[in-house]
């Protein structure tokens, strides 16, 4: 998935606030809690797993790695099917437990399968 792509997919799902991570060097999106749920689902409905995750932190307006993440390792006999549900799952438990986390506003970023490029 090519970096336009990605635009395409935040605007052709109502994904309403994201925010560049350039200035971390980081070529990518950040997304709010209720965005990055989003984003999670429309992983599974694209059959996008999503390997794990980043966790910055929005004070003012200034982003900053909160060095909180995740990550989900496929199974050796997991089916394509299973590795995107069990991703998936993975990032929006983690996503939503993170909610009571020490965090001014927490914002969420997303590694997708290699052949998918970066969210």
């Amino acid at each position: 998935m090519k970096q336009n792509n990605i635009i395409s997919i935040i605007q052709d799902n109502n994904i309403s606030e994201y925010y560049s991570l350039k200035n971390l060097g980081i070529e990518g999106y950040a997304f709010p809690y209720q965005e990055a749920l989003k984003i999670v689902q429309i992983c599974k409905l694209l059959a996008i797993p999503i390997l794990g995750g980043d966790v910055y932190s929005m004070n003012s307006s200034t982003i900053e790695n909160s060095d909180d993440n995740w990550y989900y390792d496929r199974t050796p006999n997991e089916s394509y099917y299973d590795y995107v549900q069990n991703s998936c799952n993975k990032a929006e438990s983690y996503i939503s437990t993170f909610k009571n986390h020490f965090c001014d506003r927490p914002l969420f970023s997303f590694v997708i399968e290699q052949s998918f490029d970066k969210i």
